[in-house]
């Protein structure tokens, strides 16, 4: 037996968002919680992009 998925409208997805600790990405009516990423993530993943970047520079590739 399957699991039935239980829609729910924008207003009640902004509502739970303005309470919640976690952030959600809400598609066609279901929710999904998001993966959080830590201050020092980030700084890392944007010193990785920048060093790539740094090597294309001359090179037809973009890092994104």
């Amino acid at each position: 037996m399957q699991a039935q998925e239980q829609q729910i409208s924008p207003e009640e997805y902004f509502t739970g968002e303005r309470k919640g600790k976690i952030r959600h990405e809400y598609f066609a009516g279901e929710v999904f919680a998001m993966a959080g990423a830590s201050r020092e993530h980030n700084q890392i993943s944007t010193n990785i992009v920048r060093l790539l970047g740094n090597q294309l520079l001359e090179k037809p590739c973009t890092p994104l």
